[in-house]
């Protein structure tokens, strides 16, 4: 198998040196850039939102932006918002009924990066790289294994997925990007609506929680659930 450093070259020589970096403010999105830049002339950030405009992650959105891209990051509807809403989860029962006749269309990732090409005038055939590593999961190393860090059908490629813990930390430490406010929280970037995210997210975030709770009103059972007062 080839490693991370050749499938790079090779995607950048076959791409004219253009691609989209699936840019979640999470370490592994924050390595393929590492990455990439290296090999790739011009490269564009996309980061899906599963609730628009939250004020922590807008300011991280800004740093990088401002020191790390120099350009926008692109932002769009994660799919998993719409699944969320098409699901009912922490709906009021009330709504139901309106939500459902909606029909919710809920996208998958490849149409969310179609737009981004769309709205960015890039070939629909352009390559996402997306921070996938083998160390993430027995299924991850199983499935690149055998079909490869290149999925040409969709166009996507995993930049960094033969990379381990130790070098991502290192390579990100010599890059001088930060970390966004997530990893001092979370320990991780934000990924959902479990107790172990709302409660730190309320905590730290009153504001954002609130924005939350625009969509999904009945959050709080979350917290409730978990023997904290409302």
């Amino acid at each position: 198998m080839e490693t991370s450093e050749q499938l790079c070259e090779r995607i950048a020589e076959k791409a004219n040196g253009v691609a989209i970096v699936s840019f979640s403010l999470g370490k592994d999105s924050i390595a393929a850039y590492i990455n990439m830049r290296k090999y790739f002339d011009k490269i564009y950030p996309v980061f899906y939102y599963m609730v628009p405009g939250l004020e922590f992650q807008q300011k991280s959105i800004e740093y990088y932006e401002n020191e790390v891209f120099q350009q926008r990051i692109l932002q769009f509807p994660s799919p998993a918002l719409y699944r969320q809403l098409a699901y009912f989860m922490y709906q009021n029962p009330a709504a139901v009924d309106y939500i459902h006749s909606q029909d919710i269309y809920i996208p998958h990732y490849d149409e969310v990066f179609a737009a981004a090409k769309l709205d960015l005038d890039l070939p629909i055939e352009t390559y996402v790289g997306v921070g996938v590593r083998m160390n993430d999961s027995l299924n991850r190393r199983i499935s690149i294994q055998r079909y490869g860090a290149v999925n040409e059908k969709r166009k996507q490629f995993y930049p960094v997925f033969d990379w381990n813990n130790e070098r991502l930390i290192s390579e990100i430490r010599s890059s001088g990007i930060k970390l966004p406010v997530d990893y001092r929280i979370w320990g991780r970037s934000f990924d959902g609506f479990h107790y172990k995210f709302l409660k730190p997210l309320k905590d730290h975030f009153p504001n954002d929680y609130e924005k939350c709770k625009s969509l999904y009103p009945f959050l709080d059972l979350e917290l409730l659930r978990h023997g904290e007062k409302i």
